[in-house]
């Protein structure tokens, strides 16, 4: 899978504040993304990309042996995915409190790098630059991909603001470039829209800027038009606001491609 090929991928939640819990999550979602594959063959663009590991509900996120032991069945499970590891702060919309974050994402990080079992890791921009340029390090240091990521529930702040978030992530060593907002309005939508499709031109990492919410909806389809490199979706527990099961995502964003665009297409969200 590449990122940033004009294609966004496609990725999608597990859960579980237990093994067995995240077990069980994982076996539905193999099952629904074999089903998923075969139903949309002709379509292999649009196949769920990336398995993504929800660690911050996970009661046992500090003891090594059991993340272990985790992410082994996960890379077993899917073999032919990308397996994603995030772990949240509940200021950016997760179940982890921001302080923890801050002080154990270095052990964190150490023990699931080396782990060998993941493709990537979403590390928080607002966890401070001396923990995201360590967090990085260690990642890229173990050959694992870094999406840094930043997100606002509340408001979609100004353009200037967002472009500085991007540079800044870029500079810190994010390899995928996040940014997820709440729209006001179907304008912040649009906003959002035509700002990936103007920012990919000028960075040199792949970017997915995705408006949340119902409003937002449109943000997660249209990622050939805008030049979004990911988009999310969910089977069964959803992990945003707006997020979409991934098989009515691949079914709009199928019929999306069929439709001939016109020159206003992209900055029409309905």
């Amino acid at each position: 899978f590449t990122f940033g090929d004009g294609i966004p991928k496609i990725a999608v939640p597990i859960f579980g504040a237990s093994g067995e819990e995240i077990f069980a999550s994982a076996a539905v979602a193999r099952k629904e993304i074999d089903r998923l594959d075969e139903e949309y063959k002709d379509y292999p663009q649009y196949k769920v990309a990336v398995i993504e590991w929800r660690a911050d509900y996970y009661n046992n996120i500090m003891e090594p042996q059991n993340v272990f032991n985790i992410l082994r069945h996960l890379r077993s499970l899917f073999q032919d995915r990308i397996v994603l590891f995030t772990f949240r702060s509940e200021e950016q919309g997760g179940e982890l409190r921001h302080d923890m974050v801050q002080h154990r994402m270095a052990d964190i990080m150490i023990n699931v790098c080396s782990s060998g079992m993941i493709d990537m890791v979403d590390v928080e921009a607002a966890a401070g630059n001396y923990n995201i340029a360590r967090a990085t390090t260690k990642c890229h240091e173990a050959g694992i991909a870094v999406i840094l990521s930043y997100h606002d529930f509340n408001n979609t702040p100004h353009d200037s603001e967002i472009e500085e978030k991007l540079r800044r992530m870029e500079i810190l060593g994010g390899d995928i470039l996040k940014i997820a907002t709440m729209p006001k309005n179907e304008f912040d939508v649009r906003r959002m829209m035509e700002m990936n499709q103007r920012v990919i031109v000028d960075r040199k990492k792949p970017v997915t800027l995705i408006s949340m919410g119902e409003l937002g909806i449109p943000s997660r389809i249209r990622g050939e038009e805008t030049g979004a490199c990911l988009t999310f979706a969910s089977i069964g527990r959803r992990s945003a606001p707006g997020q979409i099961s991934a098989d009515e995502l691949i079914k709009r964003m199928i019929r999306r491609q069929k439709v001939l665009l016109t020159p206003t297409s992209l900055y029409s969200v309905t």
